[in-house]
């Protein structure tokens, strides 16, 4: 062999001392030489592949029939020394070969170091000398999922000045569920799932976020997911924020079956009301329809035959705010007591002569068949000193209370009640109804 070598080094001496154009035909044909004799001498080569990708294998195991799931694993990446006939391996890449940890032998969940074994892809023959490293370390979970309730986390995102941002339960995000799949232990460990919103902004009306991750908490612990190992079923969010001003109203009440010439706005300086204005919190969307109102809400309708000396009345905030509006001071309820002191309550008898018909239809006779009723009044002291029946017209109104085609018999009707000369007096009713009722009996007039 060396006799080979040193006698194609002196031809080569001897060439390269002649014409450029041969020097250099000659180099090529040496390189040639050397190669058909590299591979016909040294057909068995050494390589070496780096980053060479790691596989688990799972398939068939206990793991895989368990729900055990690679979880992390100490190294992504290997390489790997190998020896093997030139022509078998000189082609090769590291895309060709794969280092398969096999989990044969896992049967809990916890972290295990995992031999490697390396595989061709196009199933060429070699020898692996050396893997570096040669074990890996891989930590098993089994694989669940849990339904979370979504929350929101507002970081930046504030009220301007004369607005409040609505409450955590006011905050609604789209969807408001997701399915959480992941490690066992990790999973279960999740009592929250926050949407996370980091804005630095002013808002004055209600607004809606979008947000396409989520951030899992174990009480106020962050769960911190390095390995990416989570998963949701939900990547998009919506979070409607809803924006409120602030604003004072004044509290107003309305009255019902008071006599035309009763005063009303004396009577209410008289009531004593616990509270006469809300702090409120109006929505965004709302404030062009509170505008209307002038910074005044009606509570209730007290009906002026149901007010006594000393009643009371409850009316909720619940049913007098208007939609979306949320109370500030949280009242939850307004009181209203009438007056007890300077009144006096008596009782007025009329006869049924003395009571009126109004608007009877004229085709019709209209007899009273009840003698009298006896109706109970209110009023200051002063009044109620001076007050008479006479003072007092009792009267029926008759207006489409008679079926002009068949109205013949009788009717039972209320009697309602006019105190011209006195603003400060108002009726009760009966003892036993609201309003007084007498019984009529409607004739056809020229009928027998």
């Amino acid at each position: 062999m060396f006799e080979i070598i040193k006698k194609i080094r002196t031809f080569f001496t001897n060439l390269f001392a002649k014409d450029v154009f041969i020097k250099i035909g000659s180099l090529v044909a040496a390189i040639v030489i050397w190669f058909i004799v590299s591979v016909s001498v040294y057909q068995t080569m050494d390589d070496v592949f780096y980053n060479v990708q790691v596989e688990i294998d799972i398939s068939g195991t206990y793991a895989e029939a368990s729900g055990y799931q690679p979880m992390t694993q100490s190294e992504e990446t290997v390489t790997v020394y190998i020896t093997g006939d030139r022509g078998e391996i000189g082609n090769l890449k590291s895309e060709d070969l794969v280092a398969v940890a096999s989990a044969e032998n896992v049967m809990y969940a916890r972290e295990y170091r995992l031999p490697l074994e390396i595989r061709c892809k196009s199933n060429k023959d070699f020898e692996v000398t050396k893997i570096e490293p040669s074990v890996i370390s891989v930590d098993f979970d089994r694989i669940v999922t849990k339904e979370v309730e979504l929350k929101s986390r507002l970081s930046g995102v504030r009220a301007e000045e004369g607005y409040i941002m609505g409450e955590q339960d006011d905050i609604v995000i789209v969807p408001n569920i997701v399915n959480v799949t992941g490690p066992a232990e990790m999973v279960e460990n999740i009592t929250d799932a926050m949407v996370v919103i980091s804005e630095d902004t002013l808002l004055t009306e209600t607004t809606d976020f979008k947000a396409d991750s989520l951030s899992f908490f174990n009480g106020s612990v962050p769960i911190t997911d390095e390995n990416d190992v989570l998963s949701f079923d939900k990547t998009e969010f919506t979070v409607h924020v809803p924006v409120y001003e602030r604003r004072t109203v004044s509290l107003n009440l309305l009255f019902a079956n008071a006599p035309e010439s009763f005063n009303i706005e004396a009577f209410k300086e008289k009531l004593d009301m616990s509270v006469t204005e809300l702090e409120i919190a109006v929505p965004s969307e709302s404030i062009r329809e509170m505008n209307s109102i002038e910074n005044s809400i009606d509570i209730g309708t007290i009906d002026m035959r149901e007010v006594d000396i000393g009643s009371e009345f409850t009316f909720s905030t619940a049913d007098f705010l208007p939609e979306g509006c949320q109370d500030l001071g949280e009242v939850k309820t307004v009181t209203v007591k009438c007056p007890s002191d300077g009144l006096v309550r008596r009782p007025i008898h009329f006869t049924g002569s003395s009571i009126q018909l109004v608007n009877a239809p004229a085709q019709f006779n209209v007899d009273i068949i009840t003698s009298g009723v006896t109706a109970i009044f209110i009023g200051s002291a002063e009044s109620m000193e001076q007050l008479t029946y006479i003072d007092i017209i009792a009267q029926i109104d008759m207006y489409n209370s008679i079926d002009a085609e068949s109205g013949s018999g009788y009717y039972k009707l209320p009697v309602t009640f006019v105190i011209p000369f006195y603003d400060d007096v108002w009726c009760v009713g009966s003892d036993d109804a609201l309003t007084p009722r007498v019984t009529i009996n409607a004739t056809p007039k020229g009928g027998n």
